[in-house]
């Protein structure tokens, strides 16, 4: 049978994930220093702590964790979360949990886009986001990335534009924390604006946090989310997400938001999971309330802030001065910008000689809004000695 003739107009459309298929175009190169993926240190995983969390939750809570659970989540790891978010005062109806932050996003999304809907985005942004909301039909309207978050005059440009041209623009989405891939956080002043704005056009927030907690220095901000819920606003709705904190494997996130909204993405959820992943969300939850996130997030910080000193250091000492990058205080991600008449695709290709990789910039743009001039680094898989040698490939490269 040639199910290609079958096949739905959404699933026609869709392609492969670019990142990988750069990412498998290197492999088998000896000696490769890859600044590629956005892959969390195995040093950084709790292994002893978790292993022991999972034996004693099969073990004893086992008869309950092991049935089906709510497509709304293993209530142990709810009741966890909303201890956890105190600031939000939170109600059980307006959290719900889910395998992996993208189910949220990807439930929220089919919550509200129709063919032909806007979504509003950073540009660049997560590039899983970006086609997830283009393979259900929607059109995207990037927004520039300034060194303190989104740019909100072109924001508030951009949704007059399109409401003029009587299109319907369904939410704005944003990283506002260590963006992905700038490295960028977005500043208070910028997110009380967003949340006015919001306000202001009636268009609703999905802010998407998965890199919050993983601050080196510096003053910890407060979200969106927990900005609006201070002034008693419900028009944010936050993702979370434990896979950069414990372990990408474990597939451990949750939304918070209006309750209308959440139980609408709940139905969703009914048809997409069906289950919660009652085991790893009670180990979460024990996680939690054993008060061992403190510990964790510490032990992160001193893996990573050598790492990401050992970029920027290098990137300085090495790097020729008409290139720019960003500075971030936590993350896993630094954003270089090159000349105009430089690619950094064509950069990638060359990279090869060199025996180093990185991400091409254009990877993180809506489709037809491609910005070519930058490419992603990450610190977090490589130690600091494999970053300074990596940086100087790059270097060399470039001087090429």
């Amino acid at each position: 049978m040639d199910y290609k003739k079958i096949f739905s107009q959404s699933t026609r459309k869709q392609g492969s994930s670019m990142i990988r298929e750069l990412v498998a175009s290197t492999r088998g190169i000896e000696g490769l220093i890859s600044f590629a993926g956005g892959f969390p240190s195995p040093k950084t995983f709790p292994t002893k702590e978790l292993s022991e969390l999972y034996a004693d939750v099969v073990k004893n809570e086992g008869c309950e964790v092991l049935q089906y659970g709510a497509s709304e989540g293993d209530p142990v790891f709810k009741q966890a979360l909303i201890n956890y978010e105190i600031k939000s005062n939170l109600k059980a109806s307006e959290i719900i949990t889910s395998v992996g932050s993208t189910n949220a996003i990807f439930a929220y999304a089919k919550c509200f886009i129709d063919e032909g809907d806007y979504v509003i985005c950073e540009a660049p942004s997560f590039l899983g986001t970006v086609v997830a909301f283009e393979a259900m039909g929607a059109k995207l309207q990037g927004i520039e990335v300034e060194d303190d978050g989104m740019d909100m005059v072109q924001l508030e440009v951009e949704i007059q534009k399109l409401i003029a041209d009587n299109q319907k623009i369904k939410f704005i989405y944003t990283i506002p924390e260590f963006q992905n891939p700038t490295g960028v956080t977005m500043s208070k002043i910028k997110r009380e604006r967003l949340i006015e704005l919001a306000e202001l056009y009636d268009i609703p927030i999905l802010e998407d946090n998965p890199y919050g907690e993983l601050r080196y220095c510096g003053q910890r901000i407060d979200s969106i989310f927990e900005i609006a819920r201070m002034q008693n606003k419900n028009i944010v709705t936050s993702v979370k997400s434990f896979s950069k904190v414990l372990g990408p494997g474990m597939r451990s996130a949750y939304m918070m938001g209006d309750e209308v909204i959440i139980a609408k993405v709940a139905l969703w959820m009914q048809k997409i999971i069906v289950s919660s992943d009652c085991v790893t969300q009670r180990v979460v939850g024990r996680f939690l309330e054993r008060n061992m996130l403190d510990a964790q997030l510490q032990k992160i910080s001193e893996i990573y802030k050598p790492s990401l000193n050992a970029m920027l250091d290098a990137l300085e000492k090495y790097m020729p001065s008409t290139l720019k990058w960003t500075k971030p205080e936590g993350g896993m991600f630094i954003w270089i910008t090159l000349p105009q008449d430089m690619s950094g695709d064509e950069l990638f290709e060359a990279a090869k000689a060199e025996k180093v990789c990185f991400i091409p910039g254009s990877k993180f743009y809506p489709k037809g809004q491609e910005k070519y001039n930058a490419i992603r680094l990450n610190f977090t898989f490589a130690d600091p000695a494999t970053i300074e040698e990596g940086v100087k490939r790059l270097a060399r490269l470039f001087k090429k």
